[in-house]
């Protein structure tokens, strides 16, 4: 019986290598794996629906399963997985010397709906008591506006 052909598509990481370097397959399946940056998977399945596997932003998945206009189905596997308090950054000068001194302040964010912008948000209010609608929420690109 000849072989499914399936396109996975996502991040090189240490715990994905193994299906992208051939060691580990799928049973029955040719595989065609395509590495490549979470924004260009993300974008390229959420756009074109291009892959048969694909890692994908949690919180854009939840939002399109929630409108039942996902064209994927979810399978709760997290290959990036990290503490997103590392992902907080602040300014020395301006007073902030515990997380409840960002109360009216501003924060910066590439997308307001990205999933490390969502756990930050939950981290924020679960362990500081600090809610979304407590600080300014901002979003645009790092080198140019978003």
């Amino acid at each position: 019986m000849a072989k499914l052909t399936v396109s996975i598509a996502g991040v090189d990481y240490d715990r994905t290598r193994a299906i992208f370097d051939g060691t580990v397959g799928i049973e029955g399946c040719e595989t065609i794996c395509c590495a490549m940056s979470p924004e260009e998977a993300f974008h390229r399945a959420f756009r074109y629906q291009e892959f048969d596997i694909t890692e994908l932003s949690l919180s854009n998945t939840m939002a399109l399963i929630a409108r039942r206009a996902s064209p994927y189905v979810a399978v709760p596997v997290f290959p990036s997985r990290l503490f997103r308090h590392s992902s907080i950054y602040i300014r020395t000068d301006r007073g902030i010397d515990r997380p409840q001194d960002l109360r009216g302040r501003v924060i910066g964010v590439p997308e307001y709906a990205m999933t490390a912008a969502v756990w930050i948000r939950g981290i924020l209010q679960d362990q500081y008591g600090i809610r979304a609608a407590d600080v300014k929420w901002r979003s645009g690109g790092l080198e140019e506006p978003g």
